[in-house]
C-alpha cells in the first residue's frame, strides 16, 4: 500500500503541529500490513512519532520534518534506552521488522533552541536537559536509512539499539559543530550493520560503536559492523567504540573513509566489562587538529586506551587490532594506553604515514585519557567526568603531559605491538618540549 500525507490534511506551515496527522497516517498503514507514506513538499512541525512494521517513511524532496522544540510534545512514548538523561525522540520504533527511512528531504532538529546562545570560557554551548534525539530504533531487524538529511540535531541524532540487519547508505548528518553531545550515529549492541557513502558531521563523535548499560532483554555483543566510504568530521572523536562498553564489542571494519576537522581520528575506549576483538581500519586519510578543551582528544590520530570506569569492574581487553595504509596530519600522537599491561594486546600498524605538525596557542603535548577522571565522581559519565578542572593543573581531570614531551607514537602496557612500515615525519628542529625520540614504548 502506498498513501500520501496529503491525505490526512497537514496544515504543514512550520508552526502548527503536525503530529496527529502523522501518526494517523502511520498507524492506517500499520492495520494494513504496513506500507508506504510519501511525504510531500512542505514544512511539518513535529513531535515523538512511532513507527510499526514494515513501514516505509519517504520523505519527498521539499519535505522538512521539524522537531518540536517544546519537551511536552515528547513525553507520550519515552524511549527503554536512554541517552544522557533522555528518553525523548522524535521518530520511535521498538520491537519492529521491516523499517525504512529514504527520500531527499530534511530532518531539521531545530538545535538551536536546546542550548545556549553562547559559549564558556572552555568552549561549551549548555544545553538544557531531556533533549530529544531524532531517531532510535530498539530491538528492530531489517532497519533501512538511505538518502535523506538530518541537520542541527539537539542530541544524538540516530541512535540503534539492539537491532539487527541494518543498512545506511547515502546519509547525511550535518550538525552544528557548537553543539556537544550531538553524536551522528551510535551503533549499540547492534549486529550485522553496513554503512557506507555517508556524510557525518558533529561536535560530538561522528560514528560511536558502544554497548551502553540498558535493560537485560536488551543486553547484547555489538558484532559484524562494517563502515565503508565515508566522509566523516567530528571535533571529538570522529570514529570512536567506547566509553560505554559494558558488553563484548567485535568483527568490525572501517576502510576507505576520509577524516577530516577532527580531535581525534579515531579513539577505542574500553572502560566497563565488554572487550574489543578484531578490529581492522584501513585505506583512511586523517587530519586531527585540536578543537576547544570541553570535547575529549588531543588532535590523535590514533588513541587507544583500557582503564576502569568503576573499581569493582575490571575493563574488557582490546586485542587483534589492525591499521593499515592510514596517512594524514596531526598535532598530537597515536597513543595507545593502557593501565595493566597485557590489557591492549596483538597491535599492528603497517604502512602508516603520517606528518606531526606544530600548533599554536593550544596544549600540545598533552594527552587526554577522559574518562573516568574526577575523584569527586569516579564512576559519572557527560559532565561529571568531560568537564572538570583539577586545581592543582588547571586542566581537565584526565589531562596530562606526556612525560618526556610529545613523541610520535606513545605506548604503555601494551604487548604484541608490530609498527611495519612506520613513518612519521616531525618539524626539524624540534619544538620546544617536544620528545626527541619518535616512538616510546614503556612496560607496566
Amino acid at each position: 500500500m502506498h498513501i500520501s500525507l496529503a491525505d490526512f490534511y497537514p496544515v504543514a506551515n512550520g508552526e502548527t503541529l503536525d503530529t496527529y496527522c502523522f501518526q494517523r497516517a502511520l498507524d492506517h498503514l500499520a492495520a494494513r500490513g504496513g506500507g508506504t507514506l510519501s511525504v510531500p513538499p512542505g514544512r511539518y512541525h513535529l513531535g515523538t512519532l512511532v513507527l510499526g512494521s514494515n513501514i516505509h517513511l519517504h520523505l519527498e524532496g521539499g519535505a522538512t520534518l521539524l522537531a518540536s522544540a517544546r519537551i511536552e510534545d515528547y513525553q507520550q512514548h519515552l524511549t527503554q534506552s536512554q541517552a544522557e538523561l533522555s528518553q525523548h525522540v522524535l521518530l520511535y520504533a521498538i520491537g519492529q521488522r521491516n523499517i525504512t527511512l529514504s527520500g531527499k528531504g530534511v530532518i531539521d532538529g531545530q538545535g538551536e533552541a536546546w542550548f545556549a546562545a553562547e559559549k564558556d570560557e572552555q568552549g561549551y554551548r549548555l544545553p538544557r536537559p531531556q533533549r530529544p534525539r531524532i531517531i532510535v530504533f530498539e530491538d528492530c531487524q531489517q532497519v533501512t536509512l538511505q538518502d535523506f538529511t538530518i541537520v542541527q540535531a539537539p542530541m544524538w541524532t540516530v541512535h540503534l539499539v539492539s537491532c539487527c540487519h541494518v543498512h545506511i547508505d547515502h546519509l547525511t548528518i550535518d550538525n552544528s559543530m557548537s553543539m556537544p553531545n550531538t553524536d551522528a550515529l551510535d551503533i549499540d549492541s547492534c549486529e550485522a550493520v553496513f554503512v557506507s557513502n555517508s556524510y557525518l558531521s558533529a561536535a560530538d563523535d561522528a560514528i560511536c560503536i558502544k554497548t551502553t548499560q540498558k535493560p537485560s532483554h536488551l543486553r547484547r555483543p555489538a558484532q559484524k559492523i562494517m563502515i565503508t566510504n565515508c566522509l566523516l568530521r567530528s571535533y571529538s572523536c570522529a570514529f570512536k567504540i567506547g566509553t560505554e562498553t559494558f558488553d563484548d564489542i567485535e568483527d568490525v571494519t572501517v576502510s576507505g573513509c576520509t577524516i577530516f576537522d577532527s580531535n581525534r581520528a579515531i579513539g577505542l575506549l574500553s572502560r566497563d566489562g565488554g572487550a574489543f576483538r578484531r578490529l581492522m581500519f584501513s585505506n583512511l586519510t586523517l587530519a586531527c587538529r585540536h578543537a576547544p578543551p570541553c570535547h575529549w582528544g588531543k588532535a590523535d590520530a590514533l588513541f587507544v586506551s583500557v582503564r576502569a570506569r568503576d573499581p569493582a569492574v575490571v575493563p574488557g581487553n582490546i586485542e587483534q587490532l589492525q591499521f593499515s595504509n592510514v596517512t594524514g596530519v596531526m598535532e598530537g600522537a597515536i597513543n595507545l594506553h593502557a593501565e595493566r599491561h597485557g590489557q591492549i594486546r596483538d597491535v599492528m600498524l603497517s604502512n602508516v604515514q603520517l606528518r606531526q605538525i606544530e600548533a599554536q596557542g593550544v596544549e600540545q603535548g598533552h594527552y587526554d585519557v577522559r574518562p573516568p577522571c574526577n575523584p569527586q565522581s569516579p564512576t559519572g559519565m557527560g559532565l561529571d567526568n568531560a568537564y572538570k578542572l583539577d586545581a592543582a593543573t588547571g586542566l581537565a581531570f584526565g589531562v596530562a603531559a606526556y612525560p618526556n614531551g610529545l613523541p610520535g607514537v606513545y605506548a604503555q602496557g601494551v604487548e604484541n605491538l608490530q609498527l611495519l612500515n612506520l613513518s612519521i615525519a616531525r618539524p626539524q628542529p624540534l619544538p620546544p618540549g617536544w620528545c626527541v625520540e619518535t616512538v616510546q614504548v614503556f612496560s607496566l
